[in-house]
């Protein structure tokens, strides 16, 4: 178990709490460390959940199946990864997606009752667990709000402006990384990549921006802020 506590214990979920109280909540909330092997199916879709999930080791594709069959990966899950975090308070906990292990993998599972049982000693890190899964969830909140913002712009350059703002007001610079490479930008734009490069790049020839890798800086904050409009 030191194995899995060296990867969670500076996940989110554990914030503001030391490596024995993480080992106290493991262990009153009977979590499992389970092992994966290549394209074996963690959650089918539409079935019922009732853990939470913290990646360890190797990758967990989440895959959507389409009425013509095609499977699409919706995203890669990744070390200290938090999968079915969304349904923990969930009426009706069913899985949206097949989870699939990429490749051989291990990961933590915690039953969602430890969330919502009241702890019988009243212990101020069960607590405080259950205040980092409110502030879990209201972050995703006010991601899938400014998404929706987002897909909401007429043009791609709209929606491009719409997330370099939100980048901006989050770090308070004009200069600052882009928390995603190109492709997984892409997908949150719901846009093709090359598509998303030529914008960029046309953006960057109107001197709005100026992009280097993942870093971007911005030139004309007026035009941006009209753009989002």
């Amino acid at each position: 178990m030191d194995e899995v506590i060296k990867v969670i214990k500076n996940n989110v979920l554990f914030k503001n709490m030391n490596e024995e109280e993480i080992k106290a909540i493991l262990k009153c909330s009977n979590a499992v460390y389970e092992k994966f092997t290549n394209n074996q199916v963690i959650f089918e879709k539409d079935a019922r959940v009732n853990r939470l999930g913290i990646v360890i080791e190797g990758e967990l594709n989440l895959v959507s199946q389409k009425y013509n069959g095609a499977r699409v990966i919706v995203t890669t899950l990744e070390k200290n990864d938090l999968f079915g975090e969304a349904l923990v308070f969930a009426s009706a906990n069913f899985s949206p997606y097949d989870l699939v292990s990429a490749g051989n993998s291990k990961a933590l599972l915690i039953p969602y009752r430890i969330f919502s049982n009241m702890c019988l000693n009243s212990c101020d890190y069960h607590n405080r667990l259950i205040s980092n899964m409110l502030a879990i969830l209201s972050d995703k909140i006010i991601m899938l709000n400014n998404k929706m913002s987002i897909l909401n712009a007429e043009t791609l350059r709209g929606r491009i402006a719409i997330y370099l703002l939100s980048l901006n007001k989050k770090t308070n610079s004009l200069i600052f990384d882009i928390p995603m490479n190109r492709q997984e930008l892409a997908e949150f734009l719901n846009v093709k990549r090359p598509s998303l490069s030529r914008e960029l790049s046309n953006m960057q020839k109107d001197n709005i921006i100026e992009v280097y890798r993942s870093s971007v800086k911005i030139i004309d904050m007026d035009k941006l802020r009209e753009l989002a409009d």
